[in-house]
């Protein structure tokens, strides 16, 4: 009994998750269209929901010598405190986490910013574990009756 509330939760869970995501993509839609910050910081989104921009390093720190090549992420972190902010504001912040990638075509002179959806409870294996149970389920309810003439009952 205790298994079956707790996977009646589970499945409560990513069914919350995956509104807070459609919540998450109409907030999107909707700034993109109407929002001048989200002009202003060049803001990007592509068709999962991912939010993206590129952080172009300024000369003094690419040319400078005593400017470490490993501090460069700081960098970039304190030049999206914009960002980061507006999308406070938007009360994103506990939805989203951020993603750095150096760009290779500018040997790391410019960062490309991705902040995607972060998913606690739906992943791959939850989905392959739920499709299991559902076509063992769907399986057994269809044969039935073979179950019943198999266990001798």
């Amino acid at each position: 009994m205790l298994s079956r509330f707790i996977a009646l939760f589970g499945l409560f869970n990513v069914l919350k998750e995956l509104k807070i995501y459609s919540d998450y993509r109409a907030i999107i839609r909707k700034e993109r269209l109407d929002s001048p910050l989200w002009l202003k910081f060049k803001l990007r989104y592509d068709w999962i929901g991912r939010i993206y921009t590129v952080v172009n390093l300024p000369p003094e720190v690419t040319m400078s010598r005593d400017f470490p090549a490993d501090a460069r992420p700081a960098f970039v972190f304190e030049e999206i405190k914009g960002v980061n902010d507006y999308l406070t504001k938007l009360n994103l912040q506990e939805v989203i986490t951020p993603a750095l990638q150096p760009i290779e075509e500018t040997n790391g002179d410019s960062y490309l910013v991705i902040y995607y959806f972060f998913f606690r409870y739906l992943s791959w294996l939850w989905i392959i574990r739920f499709l299991i149970e559902s076509i063992i389920l769907f399986l057994l309810i269809t044969n039935w009756s073979y179950v019943i003439n198999y266990l001798g009952l």
